[in-house]
């Protein structure tokens, strides 16, 4: 049984800035970050402000029947952990695989159990540890004695992993795969790189969660590995017997400009283009969902609502079930979902093959997941995505973004999106892209 202290906490941004320098002086930390404050977003996005998992006592990392061994891990410990899914836990169980480039050395998957568990909610901040209620009022007071520090704007370059004309020409190649009817729609991703970056992980974090404010926001250093992520989906969310899933599919900039402002968001509740694609990635969750259910409770709760973050608005639905316990577990509700569907395409299978053949890279953490499992088994996991992903051992720094291609895909507007996604990313990094 892990001891608790709670204290009352008057300046969340501040212990935020604590919690991250703090991380600095662990090899296993987990920073989970809601930005409650931020505006309008689905009334089931924030359980939490923050959460911070920190030091390890045990981990389980596995490139082989990962879920079965995640399933067994759990079972045994009844503990908390904090980790990622990597989107190559697709071939464990398909006959999928990737011969792409892959320049950052990590698991299908990795989570551990932590030494420290920090959860604030509201003003109310508890602290969890096997160690004595003593010892964990003095580690606050050290904790609380960490005072702020500037980071050093840095400025890190990127390369573009395949030029603009290869990219325009790929789509258009992903499209024919579309009309002979093999796929409806997949994600295409591409990759910016650096090969030697010396960085603080976490002075990027600060930087990037400063200009995003999202909701599924994270920060994650497993040893080497090292996750920067401004997130704003969900992947799944378990409470007791209650599935949630939020895909997002469409998105738009925003503009300074209040009028331009409205513009672009009506243009974007109203694009066809973005609901087809919406849609059928909705269907694909229910899909999905229905393989854990019980019988006729896959629900569409909202459909295609357009809601608005810091940098761009984003077209989100949120699909709910409830798992049939008496058969499944939370691991298999993980298993039967992953990779999320908004990530891949529709048929996900069909997708992730042709994926394989079109992206220059193997995509590895980028669309896994970050996220915690709680000791009843309960979990909430985001999409890696507008994440800045870091190989301390390797030097290597990487940027990945893409979209949905449909049938109705104008190649030059989907490099287009590209780039205002990547933007915060290119900001955060202080990079300019000169297209």
């Amino acid at each position: 049984m892990r001891n608790k202290v709670i204290y009352n906490i008057k300046n969340p941004d501040l212990l935020l800035s604590q919690f991250i320098s703090l991380t600095k002086k662990y090899k296993y930390s987990c920073l989970l970050n809601s930005n409650p404050s931020s505006e309008n977003q689905p009334k089931e996005y924030n359980t939490f402000s923050i959460m911070l998992a920190l030091d390890k006592i045990d981990l389980i990392e596995s490139n082989h029947n990962s879920f079965k061994k995640l399933k067994k891990f759990h079972i045994h410990k009844k503990d908390w952990m904090f980790g990622y899914l990597s989107y190559d836990l697709k071939n464990e169980n398909t006959n999928l695989y990737s011969k792409n480039i892959d320049n950052i050395s990590h698991s299908n998957l990795s989570f551990f159990v932590p030494k420290y568990l920090f959860i604030l909610k509201g003003d109310n901040l508890t602290i969890e540890s096997y160690e004595s209620k003593e010892n964990l009022v003095e580690f606050y007071k050290k904790i609380n004695n960490i005072k702020p520090v500037k980071s050093e704007k840095v400025k890190y370059d990127l390369v573009q992993r395949e030029s603009k004309d290869i990219y325009l020409k790929k789509i258009n190649m992903i499209k024919k795969h579309i009309q002979n009817g093999d796929i409806y729609e997949m994600n295409y991703c591409q990759e910016f790189f650096n090969e030697n970056a010396n960085c603080s992980p976490q002075d990027i974090y600060k930087r990037l969660n400063l200009l995003a404010q999202s909701p599924f926001s994270c920060f994650l250093n497993l040893r080497n590995i090292n996750i920067m992520c401004a997130s704003p989906e969900r992947f799944l969310k378990k409470t007791g017997s209650n599935i949630l899933s939020q895909p997002i599919k469409g998105t738009s900039r925003r503009s300074e400009d209040p009028k331009e402002d409205i513009f672009l968001f009506e243009k974007l509740s109203k694009s066809v283009k973005d609901k087809t694609e919406n849609v059928m990635i909705v269907d694909l969750v229910r899909n999905d969902l229905s393989m854990t259910a019980e019988k006729s409770s896959v629900k569409v709760d909202d459909l295609c609502s357009v809601y608005p973050f810091n940098q761009v608005y984003q077209m989100i639905s949120t699909v709910s079930s409830k798992i049939d316990l008496t058969k499944y577990t939370f691991s298999d509700v993980l298993e039967t979902n992953f990779p999320m569907g908004s990530m891949t395409g529709a048929p996900k299978h069909s997708a992730m093959r042709i994926i394989e053949k079109f992206e220059a890279t193997k995509r590895g953490l980028f669309s896994g997941s970050v996220g915690y499992i709680d000791p009843d088994g309960d979990f909430d996991f985001n999409v890696i995505i507008r994440s800045i992903i870091y190989d301390s051992a390797k030097k290597y720094l990487s940027v990945s973004v893409g979209g949905a291609i449909t049938n109705k895909s104008i190649d030059i507007e989907e490099y287009q999106e590209c780039l205002t996604k990547a933007t915060l990313m290119f900001n955060a990094l202080n990079f300019n892209f000169d297209d």
